[in-house]
């Protein structure tokens, strides 16, 4: 009996000695190394994304989504991937779903009209910069992008009213004579319409010259 107990403890040492060269698996190692995994990706998704190298940096942030903990984190970071590679179909997905869990986000908001903006979807990117600019009156940002959405949708009065609030507000914003110099080109009516009213000036300054020296009107 003792031959035989110790012949079954040594096959017992053999085999445990087998299992531990083989790796014994600890309770939830699994989970740990999914979760340094998904941790690699972000990093790597992180390095691709300073280097503006975005389509390979989207690959690696949907890798990173596989962690529960990292989802939002990463598909925030995707959806500005997509933004910047100018894939703006998905790039508005996601900023729509980001907004729908912030809708009080300006920063998304903001992200989201630009998308519309970019996708020639100018009616709904206007709507968003209106809304903004009326939450966010002191927001030259805000004011600036409504304006130049309005010179895109051809709506120049529109745009020629924000910019008189831009000048009385913002004096010394730089847009201000970029502004300017675009609706010339592209508004001529309102132009013309600024000429006519010199010359009126004019035509009634000479008036009250003759009006007042009688002598310099003509016999």
């Amino acid at each position: 009996m003792k031959r035989s107990a110790a012949g079954a403890a040594a096959v017992l040492f053999l085999l445990f000695s087998s299992c531990a060269t083989n790796h014994l698996p600890v309770p939830g190692e699994s989970a740990a190394v999914k979760k340094t995994v998904s941790i690699e990706y972000m990093a790597i998704a992180d390095a691709y994304n300073d280097l503006a190298k975005y389509d390979k940096a989207a690959q690696y942030y949907l890798l990173a989504m596989k962690n529960k903990k990292l989802y939002w984190s990463a598909y925030y970071k995707l959806g500005r991937c997509y933004a910047m590679s100018k894939n703006w179909t998905e790039a508005r997905k996601i900023y729509s779903t980001l907004l729908k869990r912030d809708p009080d986000n300006v920063s998304i908001k903001m992200s989201l009209a630009y998308i519309y903006a970019m996708e020639g979807k100018l009616k709904s990117a206007e709507s968003i910069y209106e809304l903004l600019w009326k939450e966010n009156p002191d927001s030259v940002e805000v004011l600036t992008n409504y304006i130049d959405v309005l010179i895109a949708s051809e709506k120049y009065d529109e745009a020629e009213k924000n910019l008189s609030i831009m000048k009385e507000k913002f004096s010394d914003d730089k847009n201000i004579s970029l502004f300017e110099k675009k609706l010339q080109e592209l508004n001529p009516k309102q132009v013309e319409l600024e000429e006519s009213d010199k010359d009126s000036a004019v035509i009634t300054e000479e008036d009250t010259v003759l009006e007042e020296n009688p002598a310099m009107q003509k016999k």
